[in-house]
């Protein structure tokens, strides 16, 4: 039997294996994407709440020892816990004996590249209660 030059190139390309790590990197890439984005994503959402959680502490302890009226301390929240052009909603209600600090902003809002906005909900809120000092 005489191999013919076609059926020597068709042997010689089945053996070749030069390419194959291109075609398996080609194929994973999708996929290494996906898990780059959602941990970018999730890493933003978390210090973006972070940042929500430290501004309402503050602002709860500042107003509770009587350092800001709570129109200010609104405004004070509002400008600490902007993040781009978002502009959370905040809450400053302070009783007698508490004060109660809400911040909330849109969770698509939150994230950069939005693959999280099925998990996150429609709203991220953070809510503080501190007990008023006396005067």
């Amino acid at each position: 039997m005489r191999f013919r030059i076609s059926d020597w190139r068709l042997v010689t390309f089945r053996k070749d294996e030069t390419g194959s790590v291109t075609i398996e990197f080609v194929l994973w890439l999708p996929l290494l994407m996906g898990l780059f984005l959602i941990a970018t994503d999730a890493t933003v959402a978390f210090m973006r709440q972070s940042q929500m959680w430290q501004v309402s502490r503050d602002t709860a302890r500042i107003v509770s020892r009587h350092g800001m009226t709570e129109t200010v301390a609104r405004d004070y929240a509002t400008l600490n816990a902007a993040f781009g052009a978002t502009v959370p909603v905040v809450d400053v209600a302070a009783t007698g004996s508490e004060v109660v600090v809400a911040i909330s902003a849109p969770a698509s809002a939150m994230t950069v590249f939005g693959t999280l906005d099925f998990a996150l909900g429609e709203n991220i809120t953070t809510r503080v209660v501190h007990a008023m000092e006396p005067s």
